[in-house]
């Protein structure tokens, strides 16, 4: 009995391990161990994983320029100072009046009473870098209405047209009701496009700086200027994220199948009760 136990267990981590490279082949595996790739073009993950940096260190630069700004080193801790500055361009630290109220509650809701300058000053810059970016979409939504209009094909009548774009009206900037101006799939291919755009620029950024055919980095050329070199790094900083990101991925499928398999075999494994045992209990 041991021996068929042993060959049902070895049945059961075969019949895994077949699953498992199934998987692989039909892909999957592939894109992990190449998951800069995606035929001759960077992979969604890199592209998304490389905008959503870019998006990030706008927010950053932003920030940055606000506090070098002249205007708010003269303000220094000078309370008053520095509410007059988010009285100026209340827009710039994301304040907008809410109903039946004017901007300028807006404004004295976002300083506060009596506030402490240290603390209003975080404030401030907190909001300039989340304000930054605010109307962007991240990498994910852009890529998963990109990849779902892919989906919808070229024969998509206006019945298809108008279900896509109530599904997808708020990443669109498009009404959810029904009464989308967005009738034909031309111009629904154009809104997204538009949209998507970001991803389409940061995918040339990209390839600018990685040799999609030799599936690594290009070298700088002599005398490359500082914004060269910081393209090349951004790149190369998006391609390890990607590749940590795969990696572990791939690592918690392995621990998972692993997983798996342990369980069943000891399930296979646990004595079982002799059956001269069980008729006696009936």
């Amino acid at each position: 009995m041991v021996d068929a136990i042993n060959n049902n267990r070895d049945a059961v981590y075969t019949g895994i391990g077949a699953g498992v490279g199934a998987l692989a082949g039909a892909g999957y595996g592939a894109w992990l161990s190449k998951p800069l790739l995606k035929g001759d073009a960077p992979s969604d993950a890199f592209v998304r994983r490389f905008y959503d940096n870019d998006v990030k260190n706008a927010a950053e630069t932003a920030k940055k320029e606000f506090i070098e700004s002249a205007t708010y080193k003269a303000a220094g801790e000078d309370v008053t100072k520095l509410s007059d500055i988010v009285k100026g361009n209340p827009a710039k630290f994301g304040i907008k009046a809410e109903e039946g109220k004017s901007i300028d509650d807006a404004v004295k809701a976002f300083v506060g009473e009596n506030p402490k300058a240290a603390d209003l000053k975080a404030k401030m810059e907190k909001a300039v870098f989340e304000n930054a970016n605010v109307d962007k979409k991240s990498g994910k939504e852009l890529t998963k209405l990109k990849n779902a209009f892919a989906k919808l094909g070229d024969n998509a009548d206006e019945n298809a047209v108008k279900e896509f774009v109530k599904k997808h009206g708020e990443i669109l900037g498009e009404q959810t009701d029904g009464t989308s101006g967005i009738k034909t799939l031309e111009a629904l291919k154009a809104k997204v496009e538009t949209v998507t755009k970001p991803l389409t620029e940061a995918s040339k950024k990209i390839t600018d700086n990685f040799d999609v055919s030799k599936n690594t980095l290009r070298e700088l050329q002599e005398g490359a200027n500082e914004t060269q070199k910081s393209a090349l790094e951004a790149v190369k900083k998006a391609a390890k994220e990607t590749k940590l990101w795969a990696g572990a991925k791939w690592a918690a499928i392995g621990l998972a199948v692993l997983g798996a398999c342990s369980y069943i075999g000891s399930k296979l494994t646990t004595p079982k009760a002799p059956a001269e045992n069980n008729q006696e209990n009936a």
